[in-house]
């Protein structure tokens, strides 16, 4: 067996473990090209899966939450979602600098496989938007040191989910 071939072997057997359970995720679903994609990246998903386990057990209240807080005129005195959009392209801008600009595509277009079909709700593409923001500044963060504002767009853009999900979710998450 060639070196591609064993190292694809390995992907596929991590990528395609069982659940005790008998439940699989949604982020075992991926498109493998996507999954190999973000490994050669040097993200694999075991890095994400915190987050998304966080995403796959979302409530309708959890949605709802972070829905108000997307959705109030001129946002609030501590976040708005106008400043939360302009820091995704600084970190998108961040990422490209650093050689992951096949990141953030790939992030979004996983994340929206937790909603499968063709019609996704209002509420859904909230929760979508918001996860994909804190899967951005999970990569962020691995980067502040080369450059310290990431540290901070990493923060503002993870507002909504410790919002709507507990200032604590996201440290179980990471």
């Amino acid at each position: 067996m060639s070196e591609p071939e064993e190292e694809l072997h390995e992907v596929l057997v991590q990528w395609a473990k069982p659940s005790p359970e008998g439940y699989v995720p949604f982020y075992r679903l991926f498109y493998l090209p996507d999954v190999l994609d973000l490994k050669k990246i040097g993200y694999p998903l075991e890095k994400f899966e915190n987050l998304f386990d966080l995403l796959e057990g979302a409530r309708v209240s959890q949605a709802q939450s972070v829905h108000r807080l997307l959705h109030t005129p001129g946002g609030n005195a501590i976040w708005n979602p106008l400043k939360a959009r302009q820091l995704e392209f600084n970190v998108r801008a961040a990422m490209h600098r650093y050689g992951l600009s096949d990141a953030p595509s790939i992030l979004r277009r996983t994340i929206g496989k937790a909603f499968p079909g063709d019609h996704l709700t209002h509420l859904a593409m909230d929760i979508i938007n918001v996860f994909f923001w804190a899967a951005l500044a999970q990569i962020a963060r691995d980067y502040a040191w080369r450059s310290p504002q990431l540290e901070y767009m990493a923060d503002y853009l993870e507002y909504p989910i410790r919002m709507a999900f507990g200032a604590q979710a996201l440290e179980r998450a990471s």
